[in-house]
């Protein structure tokens, strides 16, 4: 069958570029846009290009000339192996595969030293965690195949290269247990939860490590491996209240979700990153991220995914002071639970519930106290039917407070109290982070001064940087 405009595919499409592409957020006419600067900041003329030849790129009906493969090497700031744009003759040239030491595994002393070295990198305060540093990181979480090998370029070529064919039963094994934390978070305390997973996640690495998939090829276990990540980065961010850590780990997650090729979980890991800059009051950079979200979302995910992305947008939008255009993303988030499409499994932190839950804490933020007392009303209703959604209760109950601060002081301290017995019991920052805003509305009050001395006691489970 032809490719839309009387051509056919010549080449495998070019999905590296497509996601580099789509990993930024731009548009076929944005990479146009920006490959034009490069060349005219460089010297080298006119481009000359259309989205058109943008799309036979990616398509795999045209290789790119070149000088545009220099640009856009250049403009990603990626070798060209790793956007795709070495022919087969080319990557014959590559060095041969890393040598493979098995003695090295079994060293206890070396084993105890690199279980510490993916947690360190994960526990950095230092600049984001590139892609050189990942693979450091995995290949110190026990990477059998290149413990031996001394440098990162040449675990970066085994990354990409064919490997022997993983073990089936490895990977339904490591997925299944990915499915269990998924559903573990919500019940099970937080600094078990946080050493589960981060041990779950150097597991997948070291899965991830023993064998490789073709170059271009979808990798369920990537996938799974990068879902294991994004709960770590939940979990530092809204549990732990650490955004440092979370970034780190978000990167991770960005990094593994490449190679399992799945658009709707990169939709929503950069949705999710999104929350660390928009919660600090950076929208320029939250966009950036909701952006990305956005453009991988065109390619994967269903109604709630589409739902929940028009929430976060909205209370991104509210807590950067656009009240109006938060509103406006909640009407669409509506609008999007009526759209055709399937969500995945691991889509399990949002529902109508949370749907109002976000547009309750969005009016709030806006100072629509009564509008926001109805859609947390009708949040806190829906919720006490759901007997996973603790954490999502004491977050209401802290909104509703704030809201009904104003006309009911005691109604409003009888919520927080409410709330604050539950965070006794299970600690989660997303509420906590509510707290400051409850205590201002009760200001003057003697119920202030009760809930104040009350929430002292209240204290987050701390992050151990341990082996």
């Amino acid at each position: 069958m032809g490719m839309g405009d009387g051509e056919t595919r010549r080449y495998l499409p070019n999905k590296r570029l497509t996601w580099q592409r789509l990993q930024r957020g731009w548009s076929r006419e944005e990479l146009v846009k920006q490959l034009a600067g490069s060349m005219r900041a460089h010297g080298d003329g006119e481009s000359g290009l259309t989205a058109h030849t943008v799309r036979r790129w990616e398509s795999g009906q045209r290789w790119p000339e070149p000088r545009f493969r220099k640009h856009l090497v250049l403009l990603f700031g990626m070798p060209a192996s790793e956007l795709g744009l070495l022919t087969t003759e080319e990557l014959e040239n590559q060095p041969g595969d890393p040598s493979v030491t098995d003695s090295a595994v079994t060293d206890t002393a070396l084993g105890a030293m690199v279980s510490a070295e993916l947690r360190r990198l994960l526990m950095s305060d230092g600049g984001g965690v590139g892609r050189q540093q990942f693979l450091r990181a995995a290949l110190a979480a026990g990477l059998s195949p290149f413990l031996a090998s001394a440098t990162v370029e040449k675990a970066d070529a085994a990354w990409h290269s064919p490997g022997h064919a993983r073990d089936p039963r490895a990977v339904e094994a490591y997925e299944s247990v990915t499915a269990s934390q998924r559903s573990l978070y919500w019940t099970a305390p937080v600094d078990t939860m946080w050493e589960a997973t981060l041990g779950h996640l150097r597991l997948g690495l070291t899965l991830l490590g023993q064998a490789t998939t073709h170059r271009d090829g979808a990798d369920s276990l990537a996938g799974a491996v990068a879902e294991t990540a994004l709960l770590a980065a939940r979990i530092a961010f809204f549990d732990l209240d650490n955004p440092t850590i979370a970034t780190r780990c978000f990167e991770q997650a960005e990094t593994a979700v490449e190679h399992a090729g799945d658009h709707g979980l990169a939709a929503a890991i950069a949705a999710h990153r999104a929350f660390v800059p928009g919660f600090a009051g950076d929208s320029l950079a939250a966009r950036r991220h909701l952006d990305v979200a956005q453009a991988h979302a065109r390619f994967g995910g269903g109604p709630n995914l589409r739902a929940w992305m028009h929430c976060v947008t909205a209370e991104i939008h509210a807590r950067t002071g656009h009240g109006a255009t938060a509103r406006d993303q909640i009407r669409q988030a509506e609008h999007a639970l009526g759209t055709a499409g399937i969500d995945p499994d691991w889509l399990d932190y949002f529902s109508p519930a949370r749907l109002a839950a976000f547009a309750g804490n969005a009016e709030l933020l806006a100072g629509r106290h009564e509008s926001a007392t109805r859609w947390l009303d009708r949040s806190l209703g829906e919720l006490d039917l759901d007997p996973q959604a603790g954490k999502q209760r004491a977050v209401v109950l802290l909104d509703l407070a704030a809201a009904h601060a104003p006309t009911d002081v005691d109604h409003a301290a009888t919520l927080a109290h409410q709330a604050c017995d539950m965070l006794g019991d299970h600690p989660y920052g997303a509420a906590v982070e509510r707290i400051p805003a409850v205590h201002q509305a009760l200001a003057g009050t003697p119920a202030g001064v009760e809930l104040v001395d009350r929430t002292r006691a209240l204290r987050l489970p701390s992050v151990t940087t341990d082996a």
